[in-house]
């Protein structure tokens, strides 16, 4: 279920040239909105729903052409879930950002996503 939605994603990526991500909301929930245009809406809205830990920046952009969202190997996961005590029962999501050194992770209960027409 979980990698269904990070494939259904990375998909709607691959078929843009470009896109800038934001958070948009944070409050039990991360809402991150992405934009494929110079338009003032957002042309996906990712929720990760019930949120127990997040690295990332405010905004960033991503490379399209390569795999933006993932959930991480087993050694990965198991070492960031030990360097920041994140607790049982939460999966961990990472983010590729385009010019950004190391990946942004963001540790929640579930993720859903809204395609904007």
């Amino acid at each position: 279920m979980l990698q269904t939605v990070i494939d259904e994603i990375n998909s709607f990526l691959k078929v843009h040239s470009w896109c800038d991500f934001e958070i948009i909301e944070l409050k039990g929930n991360l809402m991150i909105g992405g934009k494929t245009s110079f338009e003032d809406r957002y042309d996906i809205i990712i929720t990760f729903e019930d949120v127990f830990f997040i690295q990332c920046n405010y905004e960033w952009k991503t490379d399209t052409d390569l795999t933006t969202f993932s959930i991480p190997d087993i050694e990965e996961r198991r070492k960031v879930n030990i360097d920041f005590s994140i607790e049982s029962g939460y999966t961990l999501f990472k983010i590729n950002a385009e010019e950004i050194n190391q990946p942004f992770y963001i540790s929640s209960v579930g993720i859903k996503i809204k395609l904007q027409s």
